[in-house]
């Protein structure tokens, strides 16, 4: 079990007291640990759907399509690079 260093507070309603009060009472848990995991759970998903892509399979297959194709810069991009003035080191 990890170290518990930090707190956090939040206010709530007493209606809202009452009905977490209840749901822990019903999971057989302190209220505090009640929120705690039920707030854990959500931020882990939440943060997981934000650090994963799905992908339909015929979007899937276009998107590996274009990371395999060969790079072709914009030409105005080539352009630009090669009216670019060469650096000097020390600049």
């Amino acid at each position: 079990m990890s170290l518990k260093d930090k707190r956090r507070e939040v206010r709530i309603s007493a209606a809202d007291d009452d009905v977490l009060a209840e749901a822990a009472g019903l999971a057989g848990v302190s209220v505090s640990e009640f929120l705690l995991d039920r707030a854990l759970a959500d931020a882990h998903a939440l943060v997981e759907a934000h650090r994963t892509i799905s992908l339909a399979e015929d979007n899937y297959r276009a998107f590996l399509k274009v990371l395999d194709a060969p790079v072709r810069p914009p030409k105005a991009l080539v352009e630009q690079a090669r009216r670019a003035r060469p650096l000097k080191r020390g600049e």
